[in-house]
């Protein structure tokens, strides 16, 4: 089983050529980077990205989807340079995730909205933008998007999300086949087609959602979770009494961030449903249906990574403490503070080193409080202040999931490496940010 370090070597060598403690990808050397922008930076990878859409697409075959889930990783650049390749749609869950989308250059007929907590307002903004489809979780939002769509005289997309009764097994994050906030109970799925074609004038009836899980790398359990989404799918048109144009599998293929955890396989993955779509395609209650996996992480984590400067380096009763000036406040996911139960380190290593392993060290951040630490026992080659650190796999749920705000530090800046340069998307933020949008007392 590969280490923490050799991964984080692996991921060196794939993001940017790491040599002799410098790390240059697409040409550009990350300490060139640090030196005009400033620290700490998320850096993404634009060629990595779009190889990765590329390779997905070719395993799941030229008559699937690919949709981004712009929730992974919401930047404009990152966005548009997933947009441009015209080979995926957009999944959305808010209203800023759509101008993002369509900003980025996705059409409205590629774009569908999921969330469990849509406004009224998000539901107009749907209606008023034609998106392929709006993914309700319930049937009460059933009968409000009828009555918003109803008051803009317009017809909108529908697409079911339903909690399905049977669990998807062998994933980290489980959000159906069991009890939660998102979808439809499975038992309500008549009422839900009943209640959707009831409004034949300003409704239309897609297809169905389902999304279980997330981190999910056990391939068979997967494929038999999308033979059940097909019965499910045909079950729909069956109440509908017409075929579905929209069958969407979620998706929630992991990424491997710590130790034990091995590349998902995509391409058995793709061969495998390939085989079961060619079951189920020439069912005339799919015909001409679009068959649709939404990706987010997968898409982009391993072509992120978030730099920060070390600040210190001292001895505490045995155990050497490294401080950087970003931490939890910048990338909330790599401390382990999402959500996790069981905090665990990302691969990490000194950019300003040689390879090499080093000794174990407490590696944290700037902010006031235990809780802002990357990990307690971290190989960092010879750590010293101004050194950089790189923590990889921070291409999704890094900057627009963090507490950017807890302690008021700035923030970090958002690079993207394309066609040979770094591009400033974002700068490094300054004190004086903290009072923008605030009122003082007169």
């Amino acid at each position: 089983m590969r280490t923490q370090i050799d991964k984080a070597h692996d991921l060196a060598e794939r993001f940017g050529g790491w040599k002799d403690g410098v790390l240059a990808p697409g040409g550009v050397k990350v300490s060139d980077i640090a030196a005009e922008h400033g620290t700490p930076f998320y850096l993404y990878h634009g060629e990595m990205i779009v190889d990765r859409v590329r390779r997905v697409r070719e395993a799941l075959g030229g008559d699937v989807e690919v949709t981004y889930s712009v929730k992974a990783n919401p930047n404009l650049a990152v966005t548009q340079v997933i947009a441009r390749e015209h080979l995926t749609g957009a999944e959305v869950a808010s209203s800023g995730e759509l101008v993002v989308a369509r900003t980025a250059g996705f059409e409205p007929e590629d774009i569908v909205f999921a969330g469990p907590a849509k406004t009224d307002e998000e539901l107009e903004m749907a209606v008023r933008e034609g998106i392929f489809a709006v993914n309700v979780e319930s049937v009460n939002e059933i009968n409000r998007l009828a009555a918003v769509a109803e008051r803009h005289d317009k017809n909108i997309g529908v697409g079911l999300r339903i909690n399905p009764a049977q669990q998807l097994m062998g994933s980290g994050m489980r959000m159906g086949g069991t009890v939660g906030q998102f979808g439809l109970d499975e038992a309500d799925l008549e009422e839900a087609v009943r209640r959707t074609l009831a409004h034949p004038e300003h409704m239309t009836l897609r297809g169905i959602h389902v999304y279980t899980a997330t981190q999910v790398f056990e391939v068979d359990p997967l494929i038999e979770h999308c033979r059940n989404i097909f019965e499910l799918a045909l079950k729909t048109a069956d109440l509908a009494g017409r075929p579905l144009e929209m069958v969407d599998f979620g998706g929630g293929f992991g990424v491997p961030y710590f130790e034990k955890l091995e590349e998902f396989d995509l391409e058995r993955f793709g061969a495998g449903f390939q085989e079961l779509l060619a079951h189920y395609r020439t069912d005339p209650r799919l015909e001409g249906c679009r068959f649709v996996f939404e990706l987010g992480r997968y898409l982009v984590a391993d072509a992120g990574l978030y730099v920060t400067k070390v600040i210190d380096v001292k001895d505490m009763k045995g155990k050497t403490f490294v401080t950087t000036d970003g931490g939890m406040n910048h990338h909330l996911t790599a401390t382990g503070n999402m959500g996790q139960v069981f905090r665990k380190a990302y691969p990490i290593l000194n950019l300003s080193r040689s390879p090499g392993e080093g000794e174990p060290v407490a590696l944290a951040g700037p902010c006031c409080t235990p809780l802002d630490m990357f990990g307690t026992n971290i190989p960092l080659a010879d750590p010293e202040p101004g050194d950089l650190v790189g923590v990889f796999y921070s291409g999704a749920y890094g900057f627009s999931a963090s507490n950017l705000g807890f302690l008021s530090h700035p923030n970090p800046a958002e690079i993207l490496i394309w066609q040979g340069e770094a591009r400033l998307l974002r700068p490094v933020g300054k004190p004086e940010d903290v009072l923008k949008g605030q009122e003082a007392l007169v």
